[in-house]
This record gives C-alpha cells, sequence and structure tokens, in this order.
C-alpha cells in the first residue's frame, strides 16, 4: 500500500507540471561541419628553432534511446616541428548486422610551414565532422575542436593574420555549431603572472562562410557570408579585440525564419553592409555579405610583461545533444517529460522508460529519472 501511494504521489507531482518534450523524431538525413583557420605569424629572431603546439579535441557518439550511447574519444596534444601536419578522428555507430542505425565521425587535422625567404609562418588547421541517423529512436553527435599554440617570446608586440572559413548543413532534427577563438597569453617575468588576452572570437551556426584566395597566395583575401540554403535560422557574431586600448569591434546578425531579427555593427567593423531587421537574410549564393578574407590582430603588452605564446583555435559539432541518464525522450535534459513518461509507462516491459535496461519498468528506473532530474537542463 505504501508503494502504490508513493506511486500515486509521485504521479500527481508530474501532472502539476507544465512543460512535455516530443520524443525525438526521424531523422533520416546527416548533419555535417566543416571549420578551417588560415593564419599566419611573424617570429623574432632566436625563434627560427621553434615548435607548434597542436591540441586535438575529438568525440563521436551514437545511440539507440535508452541505451548507453557508445561514445569514442581521441584527445591529446603533441609538440611538432616545423613544417608538420597531421590528423586526427574519432568514429562511433550502432545498429544491426543488416543496418547502421547512427553512425558519427568528428576529426581535427592542421598543416604549417614557413613562408619562404621570411621569418614567418603560414598554415592552417580544420575539424570536420558528421552525425547521421538512419533508424526511429537514434541519435548521433559529433564534436572536435583544434588549436595551435605558438611559444616564442614576442617581448611587447605580436601580429597575426587570422582568416576563418567554415560551412555547416542539417538535416532533420540535428543542430550545428561553430567557434573560433584566438587568445595571447602573457607573462610578467617578475612575478611569474600569466594572463589571457582574447584578441578575437567568433561564433556561428546555420551559415557558410567561403574565403577566397584573389592573388593565388594560399591565403584569404576576401570573403562572403550568407545562410546555408537549408538553414531557416542561425546567428553569426563576430568580436575583434585591441589587446592595447581596449576597444571592441563587433558584428552581429541574428535570423529567424530567414528574416534578419537582429543586425549590429560597430568599431572598424561599421563599413561593413549587412540585411536590415525584417529584411531577408541572404543565402551564400544569391547575394551574399561581403565580409574582409583576413583579419589583422596585434597585441601589446604592458610594461613589465611579455607576450609568451599565441593560441588560436576553434571547433565545430553537430547532431543531437548526447543523452544522460534518464534522459528518457532523448533531448538532453531529464526534466518532467522523461519523469511523466515513465511514469506512464510503469509496469510495462522494456522501451525507452526502462531506463536501466533490465526488461522492465519499475521503481528502479524511476528513482534514476529522480536522481538525475535537472541533468543536461
Amino acid at each position: 500500500m505504501k508503494r502504490y501511494n508513493w506511486l500515486i504521489g509521485a504521479l500527481t507531482m508530474a501532472a502539476m507540471l507544465t512543460h512535455f518534450a516530443p520524443s525525438v523524431a526521424q531523422n533520416s538525413e546527416c548533419c555535417t561541419y566543416q571549420v578551417t583557420h588560415h593564419f599566419r605569424v611573424c617570429l623574432p629572431r632566436g625563434c627560427q628553432q621553434s615548435q607548434v603546439v597542436w591540441k586535438w579535441n575529438t568525440q563521436a557518439a551514437a545511440w539507440q534511446i535508452g541505451q548507453t550511447p557508445v561514445i569514442n574519444q581521441n584527445n591529446g596534444f603533441a609538440a611538432y616541428s616545423i613544417p608538420s601536419s597531421d590528423t586526427k578522428c574519432a568514429n562511433a555507430s550502432v545498429g544491426s548486422a543488416n543496418q547502421t542505425c547512427a553512425v558519427s565521425s568528428a576529426c581535427a587535422s592542421f598543416n604549417v610551414n614557413w613562408i619562404q625567404g621570411t621569418n614567418c609562418v603560414q598554415g592552417q588547421h580544420s575539424t570536420y565532422g558528421s552525425a547521421c541517423v538512419n533508424c526511429r529512436r537514434h541519435g548521433a553527435n559529433s564534436q572536435a575542436s583544434s588549436y595551435i599554440v605558438i611559444g616564442c617570446i614576442f617581448r611587447r608586440q605580436a601580429r597575426i593574420q587570422w582568416a576563418p572559413q567554415f560551412s555547416d548543413s542539417i538535416g532533420g532534427g540535428c543542430e550545428t555549431a561553430i567557434s573560433d577563438p584566438v587568445y595571447a597569453r602573457l607573462r610578467n617575468p617578475a612575478t611569474g603572472a600569466s594572463e589571457a588576452v582574447e584578441l578575437f572570437d567568433l561564433q556561428a551556426s546555420g551559415v557558410v562562410w567561403e574565403g577566397r584566395d584573389d592573388d593565388g597566395d594560399g591565403f584569404p583575401d576576401s570573403a562572403r557570408v550568407g545562410r546555408d540554403h537549408r538553414r531557416p535560422k542561425g546567428y553569426v557574431t563576430l568580436l575583434k579585440r585591441n589587446a592595447s586600448t581596449g576597444e571592441e569591434s563587433r558584428l552581429i546578425i541574428r535570423f529567424d525564419n530567414q528574416v534578419v531579427v537582429e543586425s549590429e555593427v560597430s568599431g572598424e567593423f561599421s563599413g561593413i553592409s549587412l540585411p536590415r531587421v525584417r529584411e531577408p537574410m541572404p543565402t551564400i549564393d544569391d547575394n551574399p555579405i561581403e565580409l574582409p578574407g583576413a583579419f589583422n590582430l596585434e597585441v601589446t603588452a604592458p610594461d613589465g610583461w611579455e607576450i609568451e605564446e599565441i593560441e588560436m583555435g576553434g571547433g565545430g559539432k553537430s547532431g543531437q545533444p548526447v543523452p544522460v541518464q534518464g534522459d528518457v525522450n532523448g533531448d538532453g535534459c531529464v526534466d518532467d517529460a522523461d519523469l511523466l513518461q515513465t511514469l506512464f509507462a510503469f509496469g510495462g516491459q522494456g522501451g525507452a522508460a526502462d531506463v536501466n535496461g533490465d526488461g522492465i519498468v519499475d521503481d528502479a528506473d524511476l528513482l534514476i529519472v529522480l536522481f538525475n532530474f535537472g541533468a543536461g537542463c
């Protein structure tokens, strides 16, 4: 009787909650991303024997809703001489002998070389991946990031040329996003203090950024940006910071239902022409936004400080959120919808609400949902 009363009480509590998230719909297409970062950095005298440190993080996940996800990672860092290149990947899949129901891949790569006859290096690093789902009640996720660290005492000044380009595509119910930051790490030799200064940051989803090499030297000179024609919603937020004065330049554009809902430029970006609010967001093939292909990032260290290293990174992700234990409906959040679904399936056999996979939906499954309530939200 006590158990029955406890169950009725839990059911009453759940019925009072108003939010109910639908189950993940079938998605028979793939979400993909590709992010490439071009860079040029001139090194001071004495740094010509320097190495670069490459840091990579890749994760591929695939799962059947209600089952433990298959998650594979390939993460690490290593020092490389100049010139060098490398690629690292992770892959995951679930399904049967006759059908692959969910599959994902995530990769990171880089290359760097001297610009002939100079003390400057040029290179690029990329992340790319895909998350594909072919069966109902399955999910996939791909995440990759790549960072190049150039360690050299630049004394008080350094200058970086940074040229991003990226694309993503979407199908079904997945999401994609990319990021693109640049930092300078300062050090005070007298005190040992260290400080990271952000010089550049770019966040985007639902758009394509095409860099164009107008003079054929292997480095983008101009760029155009537009909505992926399959994406009704997305954004670009671009921040460039003058590390010496603290002045910031911003470019922000957001669109929903193919219409611009936010449009802003400031600082040195003020001369860039963006669509206005309530105007259509152009596609990459139809009157795209014209932007610089490369950005000159400069940093001057305060008195008593020096520039210890430059870190240039970025990455992308695509697919559905990797489920957490107790996330019955697979939306990435353990909430009242999962509790209700478990209660309504109470006493049944198997299914998504059988969180622990023992063949029956019972107290044990309900306790897992309650214990993880709020996770991932």
